[in-house]
């Protein structure tokens, strides 16, 4: 049974993650009540524990939250939940499956990609080969803070700090990455918030 949840039309959710970008609680707060149903929903198909589901759900609305300023670019909320929520419930299963392994020495199946629907596989499978050269592309500096921004999750003050640089200076450098990437994926028909995902949930920034 497919879960129930009330839709909103696509300019009333670029609205919505335009407003949670900007940092305001009250707009997550409905962003949470909108699609919390559908993480919920794809975490119970895999585990029998509420008490598992429900901590795996907050951590995915953690994450949305901790990363809010790439919401401007995001075009469907739904997918970009989506791999964030799968990617969390792999890091769990992971987890699990480390302690068992420990514990008693057999192995559990990790979430695979046949659970997956075509177009959703797409997302994390086909479109990596072109984030990786959207990123390789990049001058070294503006890939390192690229780096540090998106998978590190750090400030741009921090940024600064580390590399020695001015706040405005390390914006610029942002800027200029984000446009460079923006124009290769383009032109390969991926959206840039797909990158986005992929630099914080897989191993392209390593």
């Amino acid at each position: 049974m497919q879960p129930t949840y009330t839709t909103i039309t696509g300019e009333q959710e670029k609205e919505l993650l335009g407003d949670v970008a900007a940092g305001n609680w009250e707009a997550f707060s409905r962003l949470y009540e909108l699609f919390s149903p559908l993480v919920l929903h794809y975490l119970q198909v895999y585990l029998p524990e509420k008490q598992d589901v429900e901590e795996i759900g907050q951590d995915v609305f953690l994450k949305v939250w901790k990363r809010k300023e790439t919401l401007i670019t995001v075009r469907s909320f739904k997918n970009y939940i989506f791999i964030i929520t799968r990617n969390a419930l792999n890091d769990f299963l992971r987890a699990r499956q480390s302690r068992q392994q420990q514990q008693a020495g057999y192995e559990r199946d990790f979430v695979q990609p046949h659970h997956y629907s075509p177009d959703d596989k797409l997302l994390t499978d086909q479109y990596e080969a072109i984030a990786r050269a959207a990123l390789a592309a990049l001058p070294e500096k503006q890939r390192r803070i690229f780096e540090l921004r998106t998978r590190d999750d750090k400030t741009i003050q921090e940024i600064a700090d580390e590399m020695g640089m001015s706040v405005g200076g390390i914006h610029k450098s942002l800027q200029q990455a984000i446009a460079a990437l923006r124009d290769h994926l383009g032109r390969h028909g991926v959206h840039y918030n797909l990158l986005i995902i992929l630099c914080c949930c897989a191993d392209l920034l390593q």
